[in-house]
């Protein structure tokens, strides 16, 4: 099909003034308030995440807004690298021969959606950022190491990054019960009956799906599959995809694993340089997520022992249709605090620190047992430590001068500011 058709197709308001309702829901996102943010500044605006998470939403949902905010609906232009793979200077002139818009000189929003699929396209947006300031760009791509390298590479200083993240439990009950959750304690015991369900499925799309097999194969065949058996063929060689299925297998049946490579490389019976680029493979794609061994007396991370999660847990019933409670719990704390750090000594472990201004340690809790986290705060003079666990309230425990709060996740997993609010 040729650019020019692409674009017809793509931009009806061009032709009928308004944005489909199908394409621009009601409801939104966290992301739809944080790309409104940055529509009137200068820089451009990525927003990346997993896929089927509802980024292309997000764009239409903004393109509704300008519309009705009184733009020309002609000033607006979308393009999907998923439907053609084109030059960017060749789409603005189709744009500008249908629609008489002249995009060197006029204010024009320019959204380009699955930008990662064009080849070298760090360097190419930041021809036309620089040198045409009447544009406003706005990228969205699938989560991936490559997007955020190649962002930080030619656009630095240039752009504002929103990773939407799979539903948070405050907008998931909001459009499971199709209306507003205002106020996390009103909410407290709704929240907590429905988070079984919010585990298995925090995608737009299949929130109100109870087949667990149809929820399973969303997963599989939507996210997992066009990952492995699409985009890492297409950007390295020698993919080995069924090798790629076996390791999620391993990693995702037990989230929070050490990764001995010659271990596992002599079990799956492969050479370590394999093994240690399809890991690579699966990380550039988020596909898991490594956690490092943080050691606290010369704050620096250690090579030996590295932790292997989900890089978000619901991708784990993709492949399962069941976890083990401690397990999943785990790792889904280690999705929402987007962990980096757990520490280890010996047969002693904290499962996950968090570093900003200082070390916050943070366990995850089926039963109550302290012992590791206690050793922990007193042999590093932290006066205050962290437990998540799956209740409906939380409380405080002191032990001598050091105090230990409990966290229920369905508070940690509330919304996005919520690691910032309770952690500091």
């Amino acid at each position: 099909m040729r650019t020019d058709e692409v674009l017809t197709l793509l931009n009806e308001w061009w032709m009928t003034g308004s944005v489909k309702r199908s394409l621009a829901p009601d409801y939104k996102r966290y992301g739809f308030f944080e790309t409104l943010e940055t529509l009137n500044k200068r820089q451009i605006t990525i927003l990346t995440g997993l896929r089927r998470v509802g980024k292309t939403t997000i764009f239409f949902q903004t393109i509704d807004y300008l519309i009705k905010s009184g733009l020309d609906p002609k000033r607006i232009v979308y393009f999907s690298f998923d439907e053609k793979i084109d030059d960017l200077k060749t789409i603005l002139d189709e744009y500008q021969k249908i629609t008489g818009v002249s995009w060197k000189e006029e204010k024009v929003y320019v959204f380009l959606d699955e930008i990662h699929k064009l080849q070298g396209w760090g360097r190419k947006v930041k021809m036309f950022y620089d040198n045409f300031p009447n544009l406003k760009i706005l990228l969205s791509g699938s989560s991936s190491v490559e997007l955020e390298r190649e962002a930080y590479k030619n656009l630095v200083g240039r752009f504002f990054l929103i990773n939407l993240k799979p539903l948070y439990l405050k907008e998931f009950i909001e459009l499971k019960k199709g209306k507003a959750v205002e106020g996390f304690e009103v909410w407290r015991d709704e929240l907590f009956l429905n988070l079984n369900e919010y585990f298995k499925k925090p995608f737009p799309e299949i929130v109100d799906e109870e087949d667990e097999r149809r929820i399973q194969e969303y997963i599989r065949e939507n996210i997992i599959g066009k990952m492995i058996h699409v985009d890492l063929p297409k950007k390295f060689k020698n993919v080995n995809e069924e090798l790629l299925l076996t390791l999620l297998e391993i990693f995702y049946q037990n989230p929070g694993m050490i990764l001995n490579i010659t271990t596992l490389s002599k079990s799956l019976r492969i050479s370590k340089k394999t093994l240690i680029q399809h890991i690579f493979f699966l990380k550039f794609s988020y596909l898991i997520r490594i956690v490092k061994n943080f050691r606290v007396s010369i704050l620096a991370t250690s090579r030996k022992m590295p932790k292997v999660y989900p890089y978000h847990w619901s991708l784990s019933f993709g492949l399962f249709r069941k976890m083990e409670e401690g397990k999943l719990l785990e790792s889904a704390v280690a999705s929402i605090l987007d962990a980096k750090y757990y520490w280890r000594k010996g047969n002693k472990e904290v499962d996950f620190l968090l570093k900003n201004e200082k070390i916050v340690p943070v366990e995850v809790k089926t039963k109550e047992d302290l012992g590791n986290l206690q050793y922990f705060l007193r042999r590093f003079g932290i006066d205050e430590g962290f437990v998540v666990f799956n209740q409906r309230r939380g409380k405080e425990v002191k032990l001598d001068k050091l105090k230990v709060k409990f966290i229920p996740f369905i508070e940690l997993a509330f919304y996005p500011d919520s690691v910032k609010r309770l952690f500091g």
